[in-house]
């Protein structure tokens, strides 16, 4: 009985060291690699744009909510006018204020009108009196400096309504300025006003409302975020990796709301400048065939195909140990020389080869 007993403990031992001792092997192998550019970014439409309020205000109205289609000159929020108004009121009373001084019945004009008609009287006497002093100098009845005297006065009196009438064209022109500059003022009040009345720029789809109906304003604070156009792929990538992208190389788009699908998508745009904001390159890619459900802000990951590499020798990254070492079916550990390298595979460049079996360390 004793002897039976220890003979289990010999072979469960056996089968313990047997189990232990087993491991995964692997050899090297030859295998064609795709490269490609890691990029995250998120959806957005081709024409995106935040309506931002101009002026300080109440809102009393809100219009719009998330979902919603707009068209050009939709009112989306009105923010309370009580200033606006008063003034544009204000203006209009001084614009026909200065209609009525326009007219030949005002009593600038009448004033200066009345002016001229009296000059033009005298003017009349003047001339008569001179004519008459001239055609009696021909017969002597009269000095020569009564002639001169009588034409002074006709001279004068001629300037004196030259210079009234040039002053009643002066002041004809400064109330039809004077009209002219309260049009003017009527029209920046009713612009001041249509500050007040949020208006949509174009058609799209509200995308978010930043405010509420109650809530104070001030200039700059973005009101709503609208889209429209097609669905883009905006992707952030690094200083290393830009010079490998180019317009219409295939990429496989990871979305947030879609976490078990890839989507096929092309480069097609790459702005040249450097975004200081976001420390990378901003690409842009469309969808080959657009997802069933897309929302604008959408987060996603994408991997853009830069090339190939054909008969690359690779083992699985797991067998790598340290980073640079490999362990031989004899469990002796070797310095490999690696190059590229992801989380399922890595490259061999020396070391070993397709005949070497290896095995992952536990």
């Amino acid at each position: 009985m004793k002897f039976i007993i220890n003979y289990k403990i010999v072979v469960i031992s056996c089968l313990l060291f047997l189990a232990c001792s087993k491991r995964e092997t692997t050899a090297p192998e030859r295998k064609n690699l795709q490269e490609a550019v890691f990029g995250n970014g998120y959806i957005k439409q081709e024409d995106e744009y935040t309506i931002s309020s101009t002026i300080n205000g109440l809102i009393t109205e809100v219009n719009i909510k998330e979902g919603d289609l707009i068209t050009p000159q939709n009112l989306l929020v009105r923010i309370k006018s009580d200033v606006p108004n008063v003034q544009l009121q204000d203006a209009y009373v001084v614009n026909n204020d200065a209609i009525r001084n326009t007219a030949n019945n005002s009593p600038q004009i009448l004033q200066i009108q009345a002016q001229i008609n009296q000059a033009r009287q005298q003017l009349i006497l003047d001339q008569n009196n001179y004519d008459r002093y001239k055609k009696l100098k021909q017969t002597n009845s009269v000095s020569q400096l009564d002639l001169e005297k009588a034409e002074s006065q006709y001279i004068a009196s001629k300037e004196n309504l030259r210079s009234l009438e040039e002053s009643l064209a002066q002041i004809k022109n400064q109330l039809n300025l004077a009209v002219q500059r309260s049009k003017i003022q009527i029209e920046n009040q009713k612009a001041q006003l249509e500050d007040y009345n949020v208006i949509g720029e174009k058609e799209g789809q509200v995308i978010e409302v930043y405010k509420k109906k109650g809530e104070l304003v001030k200039i700059g604070d973005p009101i709503a975020k609208i889209g429209s156009g097609k669905y883009l792929i905006r992707l952030y990538i690094s200083e290393d990796d830009i010079t490998q992208i180019e317009v219409g190389q295939k990429l496989v788009v990871n979305l947030n709301t879609y976490p078990n699908h890839g989507f096929s998508a092309s480069i097609s745009k790459i702005y040249p400048g450097f975004n200081k904001d976001e420390q990378s390159y901003i690409v842009e890619a469309e969808f080959d065939k657009l997802p069933e459900k897309l929302f604008s802000g959408t987060q996603l990951q994408a991997n853009i195909k830069v090339g190939e590499r054909k008969n690359v020798l690779v083992i699985p990254t797991d067998y790598l140990v340290k980073g640079r070492f490999v362990t031989l079916k004899d469990g002796t550990e070797k310095a490999v020389v690696i190059g590229k390298q992801n989380k399922d595979w890595t490259e061999i460049l020396s070391g070993i080869t397709e005949k070497d079996i290896i095995t992952k360390k536990k």
